[in-house]
């Protein structure tokens, strides 16, 4: 079981209501985790007893449970809420809660506390409500319109006055794209092969889009100068180097790995990344 810290001294109540988070999960893989990384998941299981995390990293997942429980006043008829699907694939069961399916309008709508910044949507938002709209389909129940209901946490009344591109409310509705459903089952069976490859002990690294890689950038230099000529993200757009010049690598950086991986500790490929000082051969 993970070990909850609080070294920031925060109320015994916010300490208690973290510790005692009801998500259990369900299945062999949940649908948060089949679109993860294979990787932290299998890190995750084994070094379970061993994992420490503040309270204070809990405070944002703390509210999107408070939203969840609100959902509840929301039931209706015609609307199932916070129901758990599965579906067997590959010899596994794969899992994933709906938080509020509305069977008349054939809609599934997923309920995220996030920052503005995510306005326009997400790839790994895609990538979820695809696998619950594909649970749901076998489940015998169809959906064909897919969105995320945002609460932005960030959200500024000022800059809404603002800029007119800038969310106008503080809860949006964004609109999800809609995969084929045998394209979102090919996705779905090439993810718990993936995973069960990793739980089988083959080495699964994460990839830089699972590490939040921010990307490097490459910088034009003169020799003895301390300012670059040019900076390009790709390094084939700088100009050919003459006389006195060179390539300044820049090295991104893993925001996940650095910041927020919980198992990053026991990594074998973060560990390597620190002792490289990430820049990979073709850079160097």
């Amino acid at each position: 079981m993970t070990t909850i810290t609080n070294v920031h001294n925060l109320p015994a109540a916010i300490v208690l209501a973290v510790q005692r988070d009801p998500y259990v999960g369900g299945g062999d893989v949940s649908t948060t985790k089949l679109i993860d990384s294979p990787q932290v998941r299998v890190l995750s299981t084994k070094h379970h007893a061993e994992i420490k995390v503040d309270v204070s990293e809990r405070v944002w997942s703390l509210l999107g449970q408070a939203v969840h429980t609100i959902l509840e006043r929301a039931s209706e008829d015609g609307a199932v809420i916070e129901e758990r699907l599965f579906a067997e694939v590959n010899g596994w069961a794969v899992s994933g809660q709906v938080d509020r399916m509305h069977l008349g309008l054939a809609t599934l709508s997923d309920y995220k506390v996030t920052t503005v910044y995510k306005k326009n949507g997400s790839d790994s938002w895609t990538r979820q409500l695809n696998v619950l709209r594909w649970l749901a389909h076998q489940n015998g129940h169809r959906v064909d319109k897919l969105e995320i209901v945002a609460i932005f946490r960030d959200w500024r009344k000022t800059e809404a006055e603002r800029n007119p591109d800038y969310p106008q409310t503080a809860i949006m509705t964004i609109p999800i794209p809609v995969w084929p459903l045998d394209e979102a089952e090919e996705y779905i069976r090439e993810r718990v092969y993936i995973h069960q490859a990793a739980s089988r002990g083959e080495e699964v690294p994460c990839t830089d889009e699972e590490r939040w890689f921010s990307g490097n950038t490459y910088a034009l230099m003169k020799t003895g100068g301390k300012r670059a000529l040019k900076v390009s993200a790709d390094r084939s757009a700088l100009p050919e180097l003459t006389e006195g010049q060179y390539i300044d690598v820049r090295v991104g950086e893993y925001k996940r790995c650095q910041h927020y991986c919980d198992v990053s500790q026991f990594c074998e490929q973060w560990a390597k990344t620190k002792r490289t000082g990430g820049v990979n051969n073709d850079d160097a």
